[in-house]
């Protein structure tokens, strides 16, 4: 194999190639290492305090044979810290994560061998992105869908009032205090006053509704449940029973809600459902080109960078869903589950890059500029404002870089053949 002598006189030769890790021996020559070790015994000795001599003054015989594995360690990371860049510089080799060293060997007299192990980005020749067929749905919604949001607004402006009836039934909201036993001492942390229980709903204690029906108000009632599938007895007071009281869908309902009238507050329902439908199917056609670039461009990632991918995928899931707390086992099924997505998201950030460079699809300072007063518009107030500027500031280059494939898409939705269809929003043509 051919090797190269770079400014530090260090040769490299081409161990192996797996997907996107490359691995080199890497020699520096026995008179670096020396020189190395001479400069490492130096600064040892001005550092050194051996008793019978002053700090600096101690022989550098006696500095080798106290400190000789002290220096060589030293000497070792100067040397690659050297050399480690210099090779990568020599190999024209862009690491995309932190490159490690393996095999070290750096013995007196002989040259410093060790394995530079190095994962760069993939060479991406991107195939198949012109021409698309796509297909794009235009959703439109029904008055089903319309009513059916007004009742959800309707939900979520009842109000609970006193119910007039004597005892408790299952469309009921109960006020109550209890407390979680269990060979008659109570559980930690399960015990409330004045909780309200929605009895249509279920409930973290299995068992409580249905111990609750047919109460009466002031009762106080003893039954068994379950806490986390182990058997308990409930002791509970009822203090109140309340029921939900809906708002009539009028035209006065429609003001509160800041409109003219009920037909006024359907419309803009409407609107919010078209805007959905219309961001469904914007979602729905970029899938299909992700899916077809996918399917087009087959070439190894770095593993370091899915494995961020996934990480960062699954710290996400875990804070969205509030489940930190979720054993072990659960979170590696959970990874597992993911670990596809996460690999697919890495690859078509190469092929989006590599499209952007093949037609020139960059992002200018006049881009950013825009994009920033985009932003910049949709807040509100000067704080929000400071915070949009101090982000973009920060975030430069991960905004460009979207930016850039927002180009990306848009050339390739510009080169595609679309066919519209229309379905209802069931999903159904």
């Amino acid at each position: 194999m051919t090797t190269t002598t770079t400014a530090l006189r260090l040769k490299t030769k081409k161990l192996k190639e797996e997907g996107c890790l490359h691995s080199y021996e890497v020699e520096l020559p026995a008179p670096a290492v020396q020189e190395a070790l001479h400069n490492a015994f130096i600064r040892l000795q001005s550092r050194a305090r051996i008793p019978g001599f002053r700090q600096g003054k101690a022989p550098i015989d006696l500095i080798k044979k106290q400190y000789a594995d002290h220096a060589r360690s030293e000497a070792a990371d100067a040397l690659l810290r050297g050399a480690v860049p210099e090779a990568l510089r020599e190999l024209g080799l862009e690491p995309v994560s932190s490159p490690s060293v393996a095999d070290f060997k750096m013995t007196d007299g002989s040259p410093l061998v060790f394995e530079l192990r190095v994962e760069v980005a993939p060479r991406v020749e991107p195939q198949g992105y012109k021409s698309l067929a796509l297909r794009r749905t235009t959703y439109s919604p029904e008055e089903s869908q319309v009513l059916a949001r007004l009742t959800e607004v309707q939900e979520g402006n009842a109000r609970l009032e006193k119910s007039e009836a004597e005892a408790v039934s299952k469309s009921h909201y109960v006020v109550v205090d209890y407390e979680i036993l269990r060979e008659g001492k109570r559980l930690p942390g399960a015990h409330g006053k004045q909780e309200l229980v929605d009895m249509s709903s279920e409930q973290s204690i299995e068992g409580l509704t249905e111990g609750l029906l047919g109460a009466k108000r002031g009762e106080s009632r003893e039954f068994p449940v379950k806490t986390e599938g182990q058997a308990g007895v409930c002791k509970v007071s009822v203090s109140e029973i309340k029921e939900k009281i809906l708002p009539p869908l009028d035209d006065e309902f429609a003001k509160d809600m800041g409109l003219d009238s009920l037909d006024a507050l359907k419309a803009k329902l409407r609107e919010m459902i078209e805007a959905e439908a219309k961001e469904r199917s914007e979602r729905e056609l970029l899938s299909q080109i992700e899916s077809a670039l996918l399917s087009s461009n087959r070439f190894p990632i770095p593993e370091s960078l899915a494995q961020a991918q996934l990480d960062h995928s699954l710290d996400r899931l875990v804070r969205r869903f509030g489940a930190r707390g979720i054993p072990e086992a659960e979170l590696a099924k959970l990874r597992d589950k993911i670990k596809p997505q996460a690999e697919a998201e890495v690859r078509l950030s190469f092929i989006l890059s590599a499209i952007g460079r093949k037609e020139n699809l960059s992002v200018s300072e006049d881009d950013l500029k825009k994009e920033l007063e985009r932003n910049l518009q949709k807040a509100e107030t000067d704080d929000q404002k400071k915070d949009v500027r101090e982000y973009f500031e920060a975030h430069q280059e991960g905004i460009a870089s979207a930016l850039r494939d927002r180009k990306v898409m848009d050339f390739i939705r510009a080169k595609a053949t679309l066919t519209d269809v229309t379905a209802s929003l069931e999903g159904k043509p």
